[in-house]
């Protein structure tokens, strides 16, 4: 029965590749095309670009101190089925009142015979790996078999406060008629996650006090989305999200109580504003063009650090 679902979904997929971008397509039939789609993937290579440009304007009513704050990065993510497994590796550049100064990253990741994860990661400084065995035993590949084409349609995703939109008109990426979904995340959004995460789990996250306080600082910050979908293909081919057009004042507001209480007598008449001027992340998404990830010898020689998930065990076994 399992043979004949997935076959009826590569069959989809395959007649949606000689299909080109259809007006009448809806939300509905997406996610459905969509989950046909990813049935076949073997893998998966992600570009991202990380953009982060603001600025802590501190005022005593009289002089304005401007400190520019930015972020850039970039970075590449290679992933596979089968076996799972894991490369990515990038740079960043953090800047605040001076030039900055480029770190790297890099990282893989990788399954056992058992299925469980290892994660070896690069120290930037010294140039050393560690390597982090995952130490729940959970077996990623029955996981991964398990959601193949089982994702959240765009239905359910507004049961959770994630209204997407479907452009009436084609988007051209590369040169690849794409359908345009957008959605916006705004502490509305928030909350109402909030409320089916505790209808799913039976506990009242609404009700936490530290959970009210975090959310009281989204109040004014909005999330927006554009998702890119190969109307030939049925796959994302592109995503990018950013938090432009948010208001700062909720947190501008608070940082600036935070410092007239910590520092000197005269310090509760200077105000502090955020400017934001972009904060953005740009992703481009390719398929089955991953053949093999290979991880050198020195990497899976690197000893196992220790981690502690103390609390995460402890937050899980309280909710159950």
């Amino acid at each position: 029965m399992k043979k004949q679902f997935l076959t009826g979904l590569a069959v989809v997929a395959a007649a949606s590749m000689l299909c080109g971008f259809d007006s009448a397509e809806t939300l509905d039939s997406l996610s459905e095309k969509m989950a046909a789609a990813e049935v076949d993937l073997q893998s998966m290579s992600m570009n991202m670009d990380i953009s982060f440009d603001a600025a802590l304007n501190m005022s005593d009513g009289t002089n304005t101190n401007e400190m520019p704050i930015s972020a850039t990065g970039s970075m590449q993510v290679d992933y596979t089925l089968d076996p799972i497994a894991m490369k990515m590796d990038g740079s960043y550049n953090v800047a605040a009142l001076s030039d900055g100064q480029d770190v790297t990253i890099e990282s893989y990741m990788t399954t056992g015979e058992d299925g469980t994860m290892t994660m070896y990661v690069k120290d930037p400084t010294s140039g050393s790996w560690a390597a982090q065995s995952d130490p729940s035993g959970i077996n990623m590949k029955d996981l991964m078999d398990s959601a193949t084409g089982q994702s959240m349609s765009f239905g359910e995703m507004a049961e959770w406060g994630l209204n997407f939109e479907l452009a009436p008109e084609a988007a051209d990426v590369d040169g690849a008629e794409c359908y345009l979904l957008s959605c916006t995340i705004d502490s509305a959004a928030l909350n109402t996650i909030l409320q089916k995460a505790s209808e799913t789990t039976g506990q009242d996250l609404t009700a936490d006090e530290d959970v009210s306080m975090v959310l009281s600082l989204f109040d004014g910050i909005v999330m927006n989305i554009e998702y890119y979908v190969d109307a030939s293909t049925y796959l994302p081919a592109k995503m990018h999200m950013d938090l432009n057009g948010s208001d700062l004042s909720t947190i501008s507001s608070l940082v600036s109580q935070m410092m007239a209480g910590a520092t000197a007598e005269g310090a509760a008449s200077t105000t502090i504003e955020l400017v934001l001027n972009d904060c953005s992340i740009d992703a481009t998404i390719a398929y089955n063009s991953v053949d093999e990830i290979v991880i050198p010898d020195e990497v899976l020689a690197a000893p196992n650090a220790d981690v502690d998930v103390s609390s995460v065990t402890d937050a899980i076994a309280e909710a159950e």
